[in-house]
């Protein structure tokens, strides 16, 4: 009989169970359950399995593999020196490890800026600052004051190397757990985000095994639970540069547009290409995420609207929209976040809350472009990513999936303007499946058959 692996994504109001035969590399079964509660959620693991192995027919033990996005996800902190350079280097390192930064903070932190951290719970606190042999006193004193002011939580060190027996003195707070790894910047403007997004994964499994419902289910899982976000950066990065035995289709973007959050993964260097043009800042990392916590199509509907301008939207919207109907709409989808929209009207609605959060979403994932005369001739000088070089597309989330037109909210994140470095003229895919994480969670150890069904499910 076959070989199956069975590949499960527990997400905040759906889980996604998707079976394949790693003989034959086909799917041969797909399940969607709500998820439910976390007390529930061995119900939903079981419930789906069930309906799977009614889908299937083998005598053979089943690999298991887990992803999960539930319940808000992993969610940090990150602290840094400098706006402009540590505290950069350290959120963009945090969102490829497939964290949800709540806040950033730079600088000396303050008492009421740790109670503040303490009263937003996150699940690990990512310290950072100064490059190697550089400054270490602020970096010092904010673990001091993180160590005296938290009553409880997880820190990840992963700034000057030169302070990290300082630092292990400092924090004397039985009540904190400290890990420590490689300077997320060990010079200025090289970021080293490997070993933070190694340790932070390995923090967020042992954070999420003690979540309530997660230690039965996890024990089922062939290999460790991953952030969903880890698996669709996972699996970007086989499409792009493919295997030993099967080409890549080079370097990609996706677009996910949510009901929190619009996020978008590239994988890809997007540096300058010409002569005239000079790269400065921090350096981008090859394989990049953005967050965009305020562009959602329900809890975060109302930030999406504000982000692009109240009157602005409703001309967009036309003049069958008033403002009284625009705050009905967005009220509808605040408050339930499993809302379908069941009419053309809402429909018409959710369409453009998506051309919004992709046209933003991009602009920020986007590097700059600044020109300047020099020599009788213009220069130019980038920062950020060049994602004119990007040449596919990838669109999910349900608004993309189920829409009958989904190119044309993918084209809302293309260039128009010259100096905001976004895509021109792409190849656009629409992953009409949802199985860009499920085949990212399988490309742990089948990276060829999750290959093949990643460029046979792409439309």
């Amino acid at each position: 009989m076959s070989k199956i692996a069975l590949m499960i994504d527990f997400g905040s109001t759906y889980s996604k169970f998707t079976a394949v035969d790693l003989d034959s590399v086909k799917i041969v079964g797909r399940v969607t359950l709500p998820t439910d509660s976390q007390k529930n959620l061995i119900n939903c693991y079981s419930q789906g399995k069930e309906k799977i192995l009614q889908q299937i027919e083998t005598d053979q033990p089943i690999e298991e593999y887990f992803c999960s996005s539930a319940w808000g996800g992993f969610r940090m902190v990150a602290i840094g020196l400098t706006a402009t350079l540590t505290a950069q280097a350290a959120q963009r390192a945090a969102l490829g490890a497939g964290t949800r930064i709540l806040k950033t903070y730079y600088y000396r932190l303050k008492d009421a800026q740790v109670e503040e951290i303490r009263d937003a719970d996150p699940d690990v606190i990512l310290l950072t600052g100064g490059t190697d042999g550089g400054n270490h006193d602020i970096t010092c004193d904010n673990a001091s004051v993180l160590n005296r002011i938290l009553d409880h939580g997880v820190i990840l060190y992963a700034g000057n190397q030169d302070a990290v027996s300082e630092i292990k003195q400092i924090f004397t707070n039985p009540k904190i757990k400290v890990y420590y790894t490689e300077n997320v910047m060990p010079s200025v403007n090289v970021l080293n985000p490997v070993p933070v997004r190694t340790i932070a994964q390995e923090i967020f499994m042992k954070k999420i095994i003690q979540t309530e419902g997660i230690s039965d289910v996890a024990q089922h899982s062939t290999l460790p639970i991953i952030p969903t976000p880890t698996a669709v950066l996972k699996a970007a990065h086989l499409l792009a540069e493919g295997t030993e035995s099967e080409k890549g289709i080079g370097p990609l973007m996706i677009v996910d547009i949510g009901g929190a959050t619009t996020d978008i993964h590239s994988v890809g260097n997007g540096l300058p290409k010409t002569d005239d043009t000079f790269f400065e800042g921090l350096a981008e990392p090859y394989l990049k995420r953005t967050v965009e916590g305020d562009l959602g199509m329900r809890s975060s509907a109302r930030s999406l609207v504000k982000s692009k301008g109240l009157a602005e939207f409703q001309t967009q919207l036309g003049p069958d929209w008033t403002i009284e109907d625009i705050e009905s709409a967005c009220s509808t989808r605040t408050g339930q976040a499993d809302y379908i929209a069941p009419t053309d009207r809402e429909k018409y609605f959710d369409n453009n809350l998506a051309l919004v959060a992709a046209d933003f979403a991009m602009e920020r994932h986007a590097g700059r472009l600044r020109k300047q005369h020099s020599d009788n001739r213009m220069v130019y000088y980038q920062t950020g990513k060049d994602l004119r070089q990007f040449h596919t597309v990838i669109g999910t989330g349900g608004v993309i999936v189920h829409n009958d037109d989904p190119v044309k909210i993918l084209k809302a994140s293309f260039q128009v303007e010259e100096d905001i470095l976004k895509p021109t003229d792409p190849k656009c895919l629409v992953d009409k499946q949802y199985l860009i994480s499920t085949l990212g969670i399988l490309s742990q150890k089948y990276p060829e058959a999750a290959l093949k069904l990643l460029k046979e499910a792409l439309i």
